[in-house]
């Protein structure tokens, strides 16, 4: 009951062209009604349809959820965490704009500013491996645990890899100069710059000493940039 609540009074009070709409709530049997997402999750494509999502697409979703991300930390007087980012949470409408949904886990954060504010928890909630170590370890859960699910989550778009050895993969790849042979075929030809960008994107969203907060707005700019040009 109390995801449920907590799920109906976020999506009761926000509105963002990148989150999932809810359109009505049954406190009684516990539903929650959401606009029509024709399109199912992310998860799905990049498990049983790759080829459906082009690199343009792939690049354009992971903006779309820069967008959600920075809005939700950005909200005052408490910020929000969704606590639980990943492909299957990312949902598609009928023109494959994306939606984050499943607000089941997310918290306000006491404290102002998403950078200050922090929220201890004993109940480490999530998906593992998407999942921040540093939240793992101390138990403060922050808006730099969505940067860090952000950053698998991305580099699970631009490659197809599982969430358990995506980061690895991408380290290495990068380290041997073999990206272009890492990144998912099945979504095109993906233009060197711009899978160099997500996969550096990526990792420093894994790095336990980022900037969060000037770095999702770097992430933004750039991808901006990119599909400025696409």
């Amino acid at each position: 009951m109390a995801e449920f609540l907590q799920e109906m009074e976020v999506l009761g009070r926000m509105r963002h062209p990148n989150l999932v709409k809810l359109i009505g709530a049954c406190v009684k049997l516990r539903a929650l009604v959401y606009e029509f997402l024709p399109h199912g999750s992310v998860e799905d494509y990049l498990k049983e349809n790759p080829r459906l999502l082009t690199w343009q697409m792939r690049t354009r979703i992971v903006y779309d959820i820069c967008s959600a991300l920075t809005f939700l930390h950005s909200i005052k007087p408490e910020p929000v965490v969704h606590g639980d980012l990943k492909p299957a949470n990312i949902l598609l409408d009928a023109n494959f704009i994306s939606k984050l949904a499943d607000f089941g886990l997310c918290r306000f954060l006491p404290g102002g500013t998403a950078s200050a504010a922090f929220l201890e928890t004993h109940n480490i909630q999530g998906t593992q491996w998407y999942i921040d170590p540093d939240f793992l370890e101390t138990g403060k859960l922050t808006a730099g645990c969505d940067v860090y699910s952000f950053g698998i989550t991305m580099l699970r778009i631009l490659t197809g890899a599982p969430a358990a050895r995506v980061y690895r993969k991408v380290v290495r790849a990068i380290r041997e100069k073999s990206l272009m042979a890492t990144v998912d075929s099945a979504a095109g030809g993906w233009p060197e710059n711009v899978a160099e960008y997500l996969a550096r994107m990526g990792l420093e969203c894994c790095e336990p000493e980022r900037e969060n907060s000037k770095l999702m707005k770097e992430i933004s700019t750039g991808l901006q940039d990119i599909l400025a040009k696409i």
